[in-house]
């Protein structure tokens, strides 16, 4: 399942499109995670993986529009590092309230960030707790990237080798 004629990366480890459907994702992510801990042979790593592929997804449920979601799972070749990547459109309302989120959690000690936004979902009243982001930036340690053109938005963890 490779194609490495894209920039020198070894692209499509696991691709994956559906529609955005709640019902989806435990399956996705049971699926992620079973291939992965055949693949990598480390159990621990694919159940990480695992939770910020279903987190990422559920992003793109959450804050997408009626598109298709497109997840891929792959290794950059020149630092082994292991991407995770959800791709999917979204509304100019969805697109501000994503932003917001990823600029409150993108700076400062992973664990103090995720903590914070803990105790602030705990006050909120909406029902939404908005931890999902922190939560796999603290949890994975890796580093997350948003990346936005015009409706689409593409969210992003690489995780090191290890």
């Amino acid at each position: 399942m490779y194609d490495s004629e894209l920039n020198g990366q070894e692209k499509g480890f696991i691709e994956l499109e559906f529609g955005p459907s709640w019902k989806y994702i435990a399956c996705a992510r049971s699926f992620i995670q079973n291939f992965l801990s055949i693949s990598l042979a480390n159990k621990e790593k694919a159940d990480k993986i695992a939770l910020a592929s279903s987190e990422l997804l559920e992003n793109a449920v959450k804050y997408g529009s009626n598109d298709i979601i497109k997840l891929s799972i792959y290794v950059v070749h020149e630092t082994e590092n292991l991407v995770v990547e959800v791709i999917n459109s979204a509304t100019p309302e969805a697109i501000k309230i994503l932003k917001n989120i990823y600029k409150k959690i993108i700076k400062g000690n992973p664990i103090d960030v995720y903590l914070s936004q803990m105790k602030e979902a705990a006050l909120r009243s909406d029902g939404k707790s908005q931890l999902g982001l922190s939560r796999i930036r603290c949890e994975i340690g890796g580093e997350l990237s948003l990346n936005i053109e015009d409706s689409q938005i593409k969210l992003a963890i690489t995780i090191g080798r290890d």
